[in-house]
């Protein structure tokens, strides 16, 4: 690992929240370089030897980025003299410090630490001696704390963390139960403390490690399967697997209920914060629900849209506004071509008419809010309702320090609430937008009950469906416009088991090519090619959806393989891991980065990669008019996106969607995904592969999700309500 020794010129900047630091050191070759890190102040005349890596910032240039430092023995007496007139110790000044030295020598240190009375001919009253005495062994253990923990794996980051969490205490908490950090620490997860507990020693069937290895076990669940409750059999099976010891745990299960952190009904157990989260949601609903919002002018007011628009609304369509406008809460579900944009344009202009206002009021921004879990479908629905709309996320005033500007002590100002896409929001990203409304709003949810549900635990729109206590319209019917969609057809049949032998062909905008997995990738490159030559955009209209990463047919290697072909700006490239992007990449962004503006699930174009004079890389991506700057350490949060998951696709339309179908992704394959990647598709679907892989897919549904969220719908009773946990999924 690269180094740097030397010693502190200035601090640039330091915070004093978390110790992050920017600082200027003079190195052995009489060079001034920059350092970042999370260290605590370092002292002139000291000197250090950095381990990290160059980095190159966007704004400042080179600079080395600190995983972990150390100091080395102070060897020349000026230096004894700097150390201990630095901020470290109290009272003490050049002066005093010089006059420690004349008398010490360069051990002035050791021996005042073995016995402080060796500075009374120095003239320091018995307080201050007995203090810098104390002061200077808090630092000599704060030195070692840092030692010990860069043995155990941390990074300089993570060690300040835990130090600032722990304190001189941190090695020995660190020790007593690694298992705390999960807790107490962010991005500390059961692996990174089952593995700092082996190193220091800990026994498989440690009751410590049994307990937290419950609740990552929930926590594994949640991710993996969507289920917010397990039962003693599954999680003794899981534990049996991911343990390799078999223990009795009911013991331990009610240890953790007993400290509040799982909670138990009838049979089944859940996380606290999980039930609670689910437990709000209910219990909003029902508050929402106990109004009465009749209004004799509402058959009035569609028959005027209706006028107004030149339209006219079938009697579900009719129904679904007028559901919504007189409901405090109402669900709309329905498929692609089932008219459900229509319907939500027409709650809108029924709602501006019944208030007296025009789009273009100013009020209109705070008294009605359209939002969806990502920022193509909040796009789309700016687009086609001609107002503002956000991510739920962006709505609720997600901060750059994962806080939330809105809640139940600041709700939102808007009185009605359209939620595009439900079906992808999770129990824990449905409490948050819960707890956000006021008890006087309107809220309209819709989307598609059959499509995957949310990455997260939970299923907030299937849960509320099938409660029966929220009005519900479902839509059926397709509409004229896509009555001869082949592409709405197929996804039906699928959607409703009904696909057989003789659906299998090329129709109008389906386009069914059988062949081997092993001519996948060309016909691929000479669809996409074909597509490029009727004036398609690769960036904008053209996705590959595929349901795997691994593998010669996954996500990866399918993205270099299209990226070798269609990218032929390789001249200079910025690698991360086993990739490389070029200008001209169609990349996505994987994590939710709110400081620049950016979700999870945004997609953009590689504008330039720039190579400084140290050799150091940054790369200019754009998101549509933003325009974000990737150095080297930013780049995890990237990947390429010619191919993509059905999941990261959900949410979006193209106007060309390909999709290959091969054995190796069987066990991906249930009804759910493949209709989901169907119905991105607005003009064309290409299916290539295996046809009959269509039929056993549409045969399988994925495994139903254990939730509550219904239940707590249909009890009676209301619980106490907790606060947000800072825990979820996202």
């Amino acid at each position: 690992m690269p180094e740097i020794k030397g010693t502190l010129k200035s601090i640039v900047y330091r915070s004093e929240d978390n110790d992050y630091s920017i600082v200027k050191i003079l190195t052995e070759d009489d060079l001034v370089e920059t350092i970042t890190g999370y260290f605590q102040k370092l002292t002139e005349g000291v000197t250090y030897t950095f381990f990290g890596d160059y980095t190159t910032h966007q704004k400042y240039g080179k600079q080395f980025k600190v995983t972990s430092y150390q100091k080395h023995e102070i060897q020349h007496e000026d230096g004894v003299v700097s150390y201990l007139s630095s901020h470290l110790f109290t009272g003490i000044g050049p002066k005093t410090a010089e006059k420690i030295v004349e008398l010490l020598g360069i051990d002035a240190i050791e021996r005042i630490i073995k016995n402080p009375a060796v500075l009374k001919p120095v003239g320091l009253s018995a307080v201050r001696m007995k203090k810098l005495q104390q002061e200077l062994i808090k630092e000599r253990h704060h030195e070692m704390i840092l030692v010990k923990l860069y043995h155990y794996g941390f990074t300089s980051k993570m060690a300040m963390k835990l130090i600032s969490e722990y304190g001189l205490q941190t090695v020995e908490k660190i020790e007593d139960n690694p298992y705390q950090m999960i807790e107490d620490i962010d991005q500390v997860g059961f692996l990174k403390a089952d593995l700092i507990a082996k190193i220091i020693g800990f026994e498989d069937d440690d009751p410590k490690r049994i307990e937290a290895a419950i609740i990552y076990t929930f926590e594994s669940r949640g991710y993996q399967k969507g289920d917010t409750y397990l039962t003693t059999e599954q999680i003794d099976m899981h534990l049996n697997a991911s343990l390799r010891v078999h223990v009795d745990i009911q013991t331990y299960l009610e240890r953790l209920i007993n400290r509040g952190k799982l909670k138990q009904i009838d049979d089944k157990y859940c996380l606290s914060h999980a039930y609670f989260s689910e437990l709000y949601i209910a219990e909003k609903v029902k508050t929402l629900s106990i109004r009465d919002l009749l209004d004799e002018h509402v058959s009035d007011v569609i028959e005027l849209v209706e006028k107004t628009k030149h339209i006219t609304y079938t009697s579900v369509q009719r129904e679904a506004i007028a559901t919504a406008l007189v409901s405090p809460i109402s669900i709309i579900t329905g498929g692609p071509g089932t008219g459900k944009t229509t319907i939500i344009d027409g709650i809108v202009s029924s709602y501006l008419h019944l208030h007296e206002l025009k789009k273009t009021d100013h009020e209109v921004a705070t008294k009605i809010a359209l939002m969806a879990p990502t920022g193509r479908a909040a796009k789309r629905m700016k687009d086609i309702l001609e107002l503002p709309a956000k991510t739920i996320h962006a709505s609720l005033g997600y901060g750059y320090d994962g806080s939330f500007e809105y809640s139940k002590l600041l709700p939102m100002p808007y009185d009605l609430i359209i939620i595009d896409e439900a079906s992808m929001i999770d129990i824990f990203l449905g409490h948050r937008l819960m707890d956000a409304i006021h008890d006087e709003c309107q809220v309209v949810i819709v989307g598609d009950v059959d499509q995957l549900p949310s990455v997260g635990p939970g299923q907030f729109l299937e849960d509320l469906i099938n409660s029966k206590k929220v009005a519900v319209t479902y839509l059926t019917q397709i509409h004229r416009q896509a009555e001869s969609s082949q592409i709405v057809k197929l996804s039906q049949k699928v959607n409703t088991n009904h696909l057989e032998e003789d659906d299998l062909k090329t129709e109008d905008d389906v386009f069914m090519y059988q062949c081997y997995a092993n001519q996948i990738a060309s016909v691929l490159i000479k669809q996409i090619q074909g597509a490029l030559d009727q004036g398609y955009d690769l960036y904008q209209d053209i996705q590959v959806l595929i349901p795997v990463y691994k593998g010669e047919l996954g996500i990866d290697h399918m993205n270099q393989v299209l990226q070798d072909h269609f990218n032929q700006k390789q001249s200079l490239g910025m690698t991360f891991g086993d990739k490389t992007y070029y200008q001209g990449d169609k990349v996505i962004q994987l994590v939710n980065d709110p400081k620049q503006g950016i979700m999870n699930g945004d997609v953009g174009i590689v504008k330039k990669v720039i190579k400084n004079n140290e050799g150091q890389f940054t790369m200019t991506v754009s998101y549509d008019d933003l325009e974000i700057i990737y150095s080297k350490d930013d780049m995890d949060q990237l990947n390429l996106a010619y191919a993509m998951s059905v999941h990261k696709a959900q949410g979006s339309e193209y106007d060309i969607v390909m999709m290959p179908l091969v054995k190796s992704y069987m066990h991906m394959f249930k009804k759910e995904l493949i209709y989901t990647a169907m119905t991105r598709a607005k003009s064309h679907l290409l299916l290539l592969g295996e046809m009959s892989l269509l039929i056993y897919a549409s045969n399988h549904q994925s495994e139903k999700r254990q939730t509550l969220l219904q239940f707590l719908l249909n009890q009676e009773h209301k619980e106490e309500e907790r606060e947000l946990s800072p825990y979820d999924f996202m």
